[in-house]
């Protein structure tokens, strides 16, 4: 409860245990990949050096790996920015950035960063320690030496950082811990909202409510204000019911207070007009829409997106433009419920299943014609330079990696959609992997220029790795819309009640995502969460 009190810097971010597991998963597997492209990338400085550009572009031996330096540092830039949101999911919370006044976003908190630090300076470190080398076996020792004399201060200031995350780390588990002790073994009581006020303020797209939670607890009546987010569609109404735990030994220690909302069997609330920040509206102020119930709530979320209509686009509510305010347009809906109602209805398994295998065909034809194509080279082309294979290699092998994530997407497997990998970090790695794979090929003789001119007879090697590598722009375009559509067409065939969907993603329930998939057939994860 401590932070999501009035005046409190932080906002509590719910995650199921699955879904947690899951971001912790993925947070490891983002700073493996940071530490490894900016030891790739550092450890490029080996083979040329940044103060001679001029060698850079007149030898094919400096060029490769200067632009696997320049994709390495982009790779990693990208993918370390990714690990914060994955950290904050770990830590339970984040601290709120005001943006505008009426808008806000949630960041990790400052402690939460040290993970992603550490991963950086321990892959400039070992790409240190590897350029070093590489100068020493080359005879290059001023170089060398500057190496080694960067890499010791590196050193130092990796073992630092690493100890603070590593503190970190183990103390975002044993909050973890003492919270899941609370709920196994303290009490549990049912709070009931008597009051709420939407505070026209949004953070990453929900709007921020202040509402009074009444609960029992060791016999005494308790009344709890809390700041509150949540998707319009799922407003709260007098009335709505929270989960509350405390530890019986501190009952009401805020740390030791737990509140979890419902969603499933819950109405919730539908304001004409956005109530003016700090008077908290009661049931007068619930203004019934048409298909209301009587106390101006609804019951469920599919009634409030039948109501917003196309004028919205399933996605605002309109009271705010109604009523002239500047605050912005709210978004009602969470992303996997946007893309899910944009579907027309259910589809039948055949159909769903046809349409997950469309998404994935171009991905795994590209992964095929680079297999065959660079398998082909070596029999087919003469003179083609290690440095060619190895980046046509590379490329093969990233793009094999992308098609099996969408093999993983069409056969629905709980470890691609519990896991939190997403197309877009290994189409960015094919469309990387063009780059190194299209200029070598460009800068082979016998693989473009001798068939051009007719010294070489075109081959099936040649058409299937140009084919192979032009086929990275495709990929590059796919990335754009295959989430959405991967989103969309997931569960198409198994549609399932968004609170109970909610619900299973951020509630305690360590079976909760199990009960979705066994009575719906629904499968849930980090993958609806990104």
């Amino acid at each position: 409860m401590s932070r999501a009190v009035l005046g409190a810097k932080t906002v509590p971010v719910p995650t199921s245990p699955v879904v947690w597991a899951g971001y912790v998963v993925k947070t490891w597997r983002a700073c493996a990949l940071v530490v490894f492209l900016w030891a790739l990338a550092v450890s490029m400085l080996g083979f040329f050096s940044p103060v001679k550009m001029s060698r850079v572009f007149e030898d094919v031996s400096h060029f490769l790996p200067a632009l696997l330096f320049v994709i390495g540092v982009v790779g990693a830039v990208r993918i370390g920015h990714e690990i914060g949101k994955d950290v904050m999911h770990v830590l339970g919370y984040g601290d709120i950035k005001v943006v505008s006044a009426h808008a806000g976003r949630a960041v990790v908190p400052e402690r939460g960063r040290r993970i992603a630090q550490a991963s950086v300076l321990v892959g400039l470190f070992l790409g240190t320690v590897a350029a070093a080398i590489i100068r020493a076996v080359s005879g290059d020792w001023l170089e060398m030496l500057l190496l080694i004399g960067l890499s010791l201060p590196l050193l130092v200031w990796s073992v630092k950082v690493l100890r603070l995350a590593r503190i970190m780390w183990l103390k975002a588990r044993e909050e973890h811990r003492i919270h899941w002790d609370i709920i196994a073994s303290g009490q549990h009581t049912v709070g009931t909202v008597v009051a709420v006020t939407n505070e026209k303020f949004l953070l990453d797209n929900r709007a921020m409510f202040h509402v009074d939670v009444e609960y029992l607890i060791q016999g005494r009546m308790e009344t709890s204000r809390i700041r509150f987010f949540d998707y319009t569609v799922w407003a709260p109404a007098i009335g709505n019911e929270f989960d509350v735990w405390v530890d019986p030994e501190r009952p009401f220690v805020q740390e030791r207070i737990l509140l979890e909302r419902r969603y499933v069997g819950q109405k919730f609330a539908h304001f004409t007009d956005l109530p003016v920040p700090g008077v908290h509206a009661s049931e007068e102020d619930l203004v019934a829409r048409p298909g209301t119930e009587p106390d101006g709530t609804v019951a469920g979320a599919r009634a409030g997106i039948a109501q917003a209509g196309a004028a919205v686009n399933l996605a605002t509510v309109s009271g705010v433009a109604e009523s002239g305010s500047s605050a912005p347009a709210l978004k009602r809906l969470p992303q996997w419920m946007v893309d899910e109602t944009a579907a027309s209805g259910a589809a039948t398994p055949r159909a769903a299943r046809r349409t997950r295998i469309l998404i994935g065909i171009p991905p795994n034809l590209i992964a095929v014609l680079a297999l065959i194509g660079t398998l082909l080279v070596p029999p087919m082309v003469q003179d083609v330079p290690w440095w060619t294979l190895a980046a046509l290699w590379l490329y093969t092998v990233l793009t094999i990696i992308n098609a099996a994530i969408y093999w993983q997407f069409m056969l629905r497997s709980r470890w691609f959609i519990r896991s939190g990998v997403s197309f877009g970090a290994t189409e960015a790695a094919v469309f990387a992997g063009f780059f190194a794979a299209g200029f070598a090929m460009l800068s082979t003789h016998s693989m473009v220029m001798a068939p051009l001119n007719r010294e070489i007879p075109w081959t099936a090697a040649h058409v299937l790795t140009w084919a192979a590598v032009i086929g990275a722009l495709l990929v590059f375009e796919w990335a754009f819309t295959s989430n959405a559509w991967a989103l969309r067409h997931l569960n198409a065939e198994f549609p399932a009640p968004p609170e109970v969907i909610q619900e299973a993603l951020t509630g305690h329930n360590p079976n909760g995502v199990d009960t979705l998939e066994a009575d719906y057939g629904y499968r849930a994860g980090v993958f609806l969460c990104t």
